[in-house]
């Protein structure tokens, strides 16, 4: 088994699969790159497998041929409806937020891979606002580095789909960035939508031109 498909079995440390699972992975060209199509859109259906094992290994198998041809592959990160069908989820189609994403990337220009010292800081600001959090009840989450930056998922007890939820989280998302932002890395304060999707642990994260102290790097959790 390589390490990239040892990885990608990680990513169900972070999404809860059941026997009536909806899930859709999508494979975005990065820019520049010139893949057609630019972007795909892949559903699968537990119910259309003999189990959730089966179900997985077909959506990691998926994921990481999509990213050898190039793109970068991502998987919607809330419960998506069993009575969704379409080509591409929308926020409509989510039935209950299941995760909280708190993203950290570098502030200003992010159109190229990070440098080490950018993924330090990244990581450094997410043991603050973990420690944070903590300290008002939260649970510890699961944390990845996500190729360029740091990810903390939070698990949400199935919060409806509708705008309070959709509101407190936003409201949450803005007040740590007020909190905790600095020169180097900040918070996305954009990922509050319900059919938010997410890079998926194994997958290599492209983003610009490598270069020298700037690679494309694995997403991966942390032990």
């Amino acid at each position: 088994m390589t390490a990239q498909q040892s990885e990608i079995k990680k990513t169900w440390q972070i999404f809860d699969l059941y026997n009536d699972s909806v899930v859709e992975i999508r494979a975005i060209e990065p820019n520049g790159a010139k893949l057609k199509p630019r972007a795909k859109n892949l559903v699968y259906r537990a119910s259309n497998f003999d189990c959730i094992d089966d179900l997985k290994q077909a959506i990691e198998n998926e994921a990481l041929q999509l990213n050898a041809f190039g793109y970068n592959s991502y998987i919607v990160m809330n419960q998506i409806s069993t009575n969704f069908h379409g080509d591409s989820v929308s926020d409509k189609d989510i039935s209950a937020f299941t995760t909280l994403l708190i993203d950290i990337d570098r502030a200003g220009d992010t159109s190229k891979p990070a440098s080490d010292e950018e993924i330090d800081a990244a990581e450094k600001l997410g043991d603050e606002v973990e420690a944070y959090l903590t300290k008002r009840e939260f649970p510890k989450p699961i944390r990845t580095m996500s190729g360029n930056g740091a990810h903390l998922y939070y698990k949400l007890d199935f919060f409806p789909n509708n705008e309070q939820t959709t509101q407190t989280i936003k409201s949450l998302l803005n007040h740590l960035a007020s909190k905790f932002n600095n020169s180097i890395v900040e918070i996305d304060t954009s990922v509050f939508n319900a059919s938010r999707i997410t890079k998926m642990p194994g997958t290599i994260a492209r983003k610009g031109i490598e270069s020298e102290g700037r690679p494309y790097r694995m997403a991966k959790v942390h032990d």
